[in-house]
């Protein structure tokens, strides 16, 4: 502590979803201490989510090497720059041994992490303020505001901002006055996902799609990440009408700004998605096998979709119609649309 001020250190590595629904955790941090140096433990993948955040004071990317003997040295680079950031407090949302490494090598006196089941893999070990969340599952938003109230208590708002710079709304507007009919709104689709049991069937995206455009209300706004143009390319070789590909974003701040721009977000349980709700973009999320009562959107608006045969499947292969059908989603992007006024 200096000056009698804190250092806070975060510790959220990655994945993009899970880096987004650590953001009201700093915000309540902030609002606590707010002449705190507060900074965030992240991966390069996730880092443009947090970048120039105005709660931060600095951000510490861990690039991870190739792997062996780099892979090693990468690793204890960052714990030492964690060491020499003199932290007081650090708070392990991640939960696992990597995390907890890092938090140990801090030598903070106060080190707050959860309690097994939801710490994984020893990492409990390296904490010394332990947090055990509830029996019943609440949303991953939820355990990060508990981890919290181990030190802090709860405001009445939770916030959760990306900061996106001029510059890239700017691009992201020039877009849009481009690409698309101003006069209809636009319904950004985000099409693939990493994991087989979250990810829709293509076609299935194909004939909601071709729907939301026949309606006459709509366009449909096909959006990606890197390696995962070739999705978007398959759902538009399949529809009979016209959807406009999203370009190709420099960086998830470019992807902010899109989705915001939207007037709904439809997708599966993805990063993206996260990235809509903290935008506070409509969204209309189907979900596969994960829990929509941990990783659903944290703030309404939003719909939730899941079939109850879907619900009970775990991570087996999923089939086609198995799946809520693409009639079903089309039902509730128009009806989130009209409770909207739009």
């Amino acid at each position: 502590m200096i000056d009698g001020t804190p250092r806070i250190l975060i510790i959220r590595l990655s994945a993009v979803g899970d880096v987004v629904r650590t953001l009201p955790a700093l915000h309540v941090l902030r609002d606590a201490y707010p002449e705190a140096r507060i900074d965030w433990a992240v991966e390069p993948k996730a880092a443009d989510i947090v970048r120039g955040h105005p709660g931060l004071d600095r951000v510490l990317a861990f690039r991870r090497g190739e792997g062996g003997i780099k892979g090693f040295q990468a690793f204890r680079a960052f714990c030492r720059q964690v060491r020499d950031g003199h932290y007081d407090i650090v708070f392990d949302f991640h939960g696992i041994l990597k995390s907890g490494i890092v938090a140990w090598f801090s030598r903070a006196g106060r080190r707050f992490g959860f309690a097994p089941p939801r710490a994984k893999e020893l990492s409990w070990l390296l904490s010394n303020r332990r947090v055990k969340l509830p029996a019943l599952p609440v949303n991953r938003v939820e355990e990060n505001l508990l981890l919290c109230e181990a030190l802090v208590p709860r405001p009445e708002l939770v916030e959760a901002v990306i900061h996106v710079p001029p510059g890239v709304q700017e691009e992201v507007n020039d877009f849009f006055e481009t690409a698309l009919d101003g006069g209809k709104l636009v319904v950004a689709m985000h099409v693939p996902v990493d994991r087989p049991e979250k990810q829709w069937p293509i076609e299935h995206f194909a004939t909601l799609g071709d729907s939301l455009i026949a309606d006459g209300r709509f366009e449909v706004l096909l959006t990606w990440g890197p390696g995962q143009f070739g999705a978007v390319e398959e759902v538009a070789g399949r529809m009979r009408r016209k959807p406009i590909l999203a370009p190709a974003m420099p960086g998830l701040k470019h992807y902010a700004w899109l989705v915001y721009r939207s007037d709904l977000y439809f997708g599966c349980d993805t990063g993206p998605m996260h990235i809509a709700w903290a935008m506070g973009t409509p969204v209309v999320a189907v979900f596969g096998a994960t829990d929509p009562t941990r990783h659903a959107p944290y703030h309404r608006p939003h719909v939730v979709l899941q079939s109850e045969v879907v619900a009970a499947h775990g991570q087996r292969e999923i089939a086609p119609d198995e799946w809520v059908s693409p009639e079903a989603a089309y039902d509730a992007c128009v009806g989130l649309i009209a409770e909207r006024g739009k």
